[in-house]
């Protein structure tokens, strides 16, 4: 049975951030005037995740077609849910949003 909490006080109590970001979605698209690929970032959606970082605004999204698995660790942030670009982020509720008490610690300390 997994021990929830809620992710802002584990994130108070690790010294971990409890942020809103957006997904970004790195591709190559043609230019057939230069003759050449260039990389495009591309927003996807916003993505509610622990990170021990307090600047990140970005998170790079191998597939965002793909639901967020929750609880998944990438690249040393946790993603936990997944929102719309239509959100607004301060409408997004963090403090509603819950963890597994134990897997939150295994994977920060």
């Amino acid at each position: 049975m997994k021990n929830e909490v809620k992710a802002a006080e584990i994130a108070m109590e690790l010294g971990l951030y409890l942020k809103v970001v957006t997904s970004i979605k790195s591709f190559e698209n043609f230019n057939s005037f230069f003759n050449i690929y260039t990389d495009c970032d591309e927003p996807c959606r916003r993505v509610v995740i622990l990170t021990k970082d307090n600047l990140i605004e970005e998170v790079y999204d191998e597939n965002p077609s793909e639901p967020i698995s929750k609880d998944k660790l990438i690249d040393g942030n946790l993603w936990l849910d997944e929102y719309p670009l239509t959100k607004n982020p301060n409408a997004i509720e963090k403090e509603n949003i819950s963890v597994d008490r134990e897997l939150v610690i295994s994977l920060f300390t």
